[in-house]
């Protein structure tokens, strides 16, 4: 497979995925982040999530984010998930838990990296640690639209449901 260095690119191949073929092309993305400039949006207080394209084999987010933001430590509610670094740099930690969390391991993107997690590898969180913002492409086979998050206060696993900042055009029917 060659290359993809674009966005339209990218979502002419999704529709006709199928089992492997979603790892296939996350291994080959090479989108540079001013391709995704169209979607980003940025939020003081959190990161934001913004829906490109969401069928039901599928789900393709951008996640932006400010210096310093993170996710909670979650799972991925069954569903596979590569993550795509646009821009920036992040730092992904890994847990697992039986009976209580325990850090697992860690790993910096940067430079257009690739991560993938699914529920069977455990849970993780993502930071930004780049001086100013990042961008991550996030492809998930199939959508999720609730995961569970770890409470730290509270020292337990919740259930989320999960939104969107904004939501394209592609993704309403």
């Amino acid at each position: 497979m060659q290359t993809i260095d674009s966005l339209s690119d990218l979502l002419h191949l999704l529709p006709n995925c199928k089992g492997k073929d979603y790892k296939n092309i996350a291994q080959h993305l090479q989108i540079p982040a001013q391709e995704l400039m169209e979607f980003a949006t940025w939020d003081s207080s959190a990161y934001t999530r913004n829906c490109i394209d969401r069928t039901d084999d599928y789900e393709l987010i951008l996640l932006c984010w400010e210096e310093g933001q993170e996710t909670d430590i979650h799972c991925h509610g069954g569903e596979e998930c590569w993550v795509y670094l646009a821009k920036g740099k992040l730092h992904e930690k890994r847990f697992t838990y039986q009976d209580e969390l325990s850090f697992k391991n860690e790993f910096k993107m940067e430079k257009e990296g690739l991560s993938y997690m699914n529920d069977e590898l455990g849970y993780h969180s993502l930071h930004n640690i780049a001086e100013g913002r990042s961008m991550s492409l996030h492809l998930y086979v199939g959508p999720i639209d609730e995961c569970t998050i770890y409470d730290e206060d509270d020292d337990e696993f919740i259930a989320k449901s999960l939104s969107y900042d904004t939501e394209n055009s592609l993704t309403k029917n």
